[in-house]
């Protein structure tokens, strides 16, 4: 009988792992059929989807309260979906908050439960590892760290069931991005806000305003600087309006970003300076299925990353960067509570130092961000020594050939299970 699987990836980076996912269980599964909850890079690998990802990618413990009623359908129409389908096994992709939950019905049917880029509850209190430990039976880890942690905060746990293995990062797995030439007649700057609607808004004109910041402070307003601002696939068309008034009113009226409402149904990049987006957007805007978070920062001098995975798609192009977090009172009080770490961007929790420059909250302003622009494009010491640190980053991350790792691991558990 063929393999079926049930996947949830609830995020763009879930369904862009996921697919790689799915093409590595077919490759060795050839039979097995998928169905579940993802984006269009999963469906192209073969997932039916059952729900797609309109509605899933809000942030904050406000933000999904407010769509609770909204998660609560999801939830329990994806829940009748497996017991229709029956399948071999659930695979969660990363989105902790609606997957734990999900697992822990579905464990409940006795089905098992896999887990693929687990949650990363090593920054969390530890009862959260209990917890997953006690639905889920295997989880196929991206972080070296992550199997010693559970073995570390889980040992003589009797409820315990889970199995760890490290298999390595998927982003190794992910193609180069493509050699792209822009003029070389200025310093380039990659802004990544998010893919997420609330982030895109709140941190898209902060991140402009200290690109102008930078421009008018370095070298007496000689400086020549080019934005780039990554615009995500499926960001509805109202941000790109509402982001040139807010920058117009507090830039009093200087803003020559060219913001045109297009199809946002493709992912956009915006050229600060009107003559520069002449010249720059056809070169740019053709790389459709190329990740912002590699592609910008693979052609920038330094970047300004929303924390989240894409740092760490930055981090490995090698080139000077820093990582801003900023939420709404209330998430950040309530995230406070709950973490447990010194630092928050994946990179340096990685390489276990801190390798780039982190912002925080109030920091998160245009001030603060344009003197990390300027120290990058001319602090040669500075630049140097971080180009040096990021150099290591391929090493922690496992080597290429997470995906097949994972899924070899996946079916090497459910062949042992049911004893063929």
């Amino acid at each position: 009988m063929a393999l079926k699987l049930f996947l949830l990836a609830g995020e763009a980076s879930g369904d862009m792992h996921g697919a790689k996912l799915i093409e590595a269980l077919k490759a060795a599964e050839p039979g097995a059929t998928f169905v579940g909850m993802g984006g269009p890079k999963m469906a192209a690998a073969g997932l039916q989807i059952a729900k797609d990802l309109d509605g899933m990618q809000v942030v904050g413990f406000w933000e999904v309260a407010k769509h609770y009623g909204f998660f609560r359908t999801v939830f329990y129409e994806l829940l009748d979906r497996v017991k229709q389908e029956k399948p071999d096994a659930l695979v969660c992709i990363d989105y902790p908050g609606f997957n734990v939950r999900f697992a822990k019905e579905v464990a409940k049917l006795g089905i098992p439960c896999l887990y693929y880029i687990v949650p990363q509850v090593w920054a969390w209190k530890p009862h959260r590892a209990a917890r997953i430990a006690e639905i889920f039976d295997r989880a196929f880890c991206v972080f070296e760290f992550e199997p010693p942690f559970f073995d570390r905060h889980l040992n003589g746990n009797p409820k315990r069931k889970m199995k760890t293995t490290f298999v390595g990062h998927p982003l190794l797995d992910q193609p180069k991005p493509p050699k792209v030439e822009l003029p070389r007649d200025r310093s380039t700057i990659a802004m990544l806000p998010g893919s997420r609607k609330n982030e895109f808004i709140q941190l898209s004109g902060i991140m402009i305003r200290s690109f102008y910041k930078a421009y008018d402070g370095m070298f007496d307003g000689e400086a020549k600087l080019r934005a780039l601002l990554s615009v995500h696939r499926g960001l509805p068309k109202s941000v790109l309006p509402r982001t040139q008034y807010s920058l117009e009113k507090g830039l009093g009226g200087r803003v020559d970003f060219r913001l045109e409402v297009g199809n946002l149904e493709r992912p956009m990049i915006l050229v600060g300076r009107e003559q520069q987006s002449e010249i720059c957007s056809p070169l740019l805007n053709q790389y459709e299925s190329c990740s912002h978070a590699s592609l910008l920062p693979s052609i920038s001098d330094f970047s300004v990353v929303k924390s989240g995975t894409s740092t760490l798609e930055a981090a490995l192009q090698g080139n000077p960067m820093c990582v801003v977090y900023r939420v709404g009172a209330i998430n950040y009080a309530i995230a406070r509570l709950l973490v447990n770490i010194p630092v928050f961007s994946l990179v340096n929790i990685v390489m276990g130092k801190y390798a780039v420059p982190e912002l925080l909250q109030d920091e998160v302003n245009p001030q603060r961000i344009a003197a990390e622009i300027e120290r990058g494009l001319t602090d040669r010491k500075y630049i140097d020594a971080q180009r040096a640190a990021l150099a290591e980053l391929p090493g922690k991350l496992g080597g290429p050939g997470a995906s097949q790792r994972a899924a070899q691991g996946m079916l090497d558990f459910l062949r042992g299970r049911s004893g063929s």
